[in-house]
């Protein structure tokens, strides 16, 4: 009997150390889908640097007076070739006076004989004579001696300019001559191509204007 006992107390303790809690070991396991967003790019436009060009009006003129010409032709020049150089601008002269003595109304110039041509207030003076520009016949000289049509030097400065716009227009390049009887007060400019001088009147305003060899009195 004592031994029967103790088989059922052994196999009473056998059971109970293999029972078990009923747990698998299988565990559940959440997944996570994680969703990053495309980074957004934003693009600023760069401020224009580029400046509107300037612009500078140049007053329009059909002949450019120059101290060492006048645009479309040079002092020096053929008579025939100055004379229609200046015609195809400003049409057929007013006066051409043909070969005359040099001492004449126009004063005592160059040379045996002068030719003058006008177109109203531009006068074209030819020599047959030497000058710094040229020996035999040749345009010596250029006057503006009232209102011509368009000429003006290439600032704008002609017939009726005062003394303060030739200063303006030329700052630094403009020499003021006081008048001494007979002579008026006039300028002397160094303009394009060389020096311009003016004459001016009671007012200060500009009354002829000359460039070139001047004729004496």
């Amino acid at each position: 009997m004592r031994r029967a006992l103790g088989l059922i107390l052994l196999l009473t303790a056998s059971l109970v150390a293999c029972g078990g809690d009923g747990d698998d070991g299988r565990g559940a396991v959440d997944e996570t889908t994680s969703t990053t967003a495309p980074a957004t790019t934003t693009t600023t436009a760069a401020p224009s640097t580029t400046a509107e060009p300037a612009t500078t009006t140049t007053p329009a003129v059909a002949i450019a007076l120059r101290g060492d010409g006048l645009g479309v032709v040079a002092l020096g020049a053929n008579p025939d070739a100055a004379i229609a150089a200046v015609t195809a601008e400003l049409g057929a002269p007013t006066l051409d006076t043909g070969w005359e003595p040099s001492f004449s109304s126009y004063g005592t110039c160059p040379g045996e004989q002068i030719r003058a041509v006008e177109w109203d207030g531009l006068v074209l003076l030819h020599t047959d004579g030497e000058t710094t520009y040229g020996a035999g016949e040749h345009l010596f000289s250029w006057r503006v001696t009232g209102a011509p049509p368009a000429v003006a030097t290439a600032m704008g400065l002609g017939f009726g300019a005062l003394a303060a716009d030739a200063e303006e227009l030329y700052p630094g390049q403009v020499e003021t001559v006081p008048a001494e009887d007979p002579f008026p007060a006039f300028l002397e400019i160094q303009a394009e191509g060389g020096p311009i001088t003016a004459y001016l009147g009671d007012a200060e305003e500009i009354t002829n204007l000359e460039a070139g060899v001047a004729c004496g009195e």
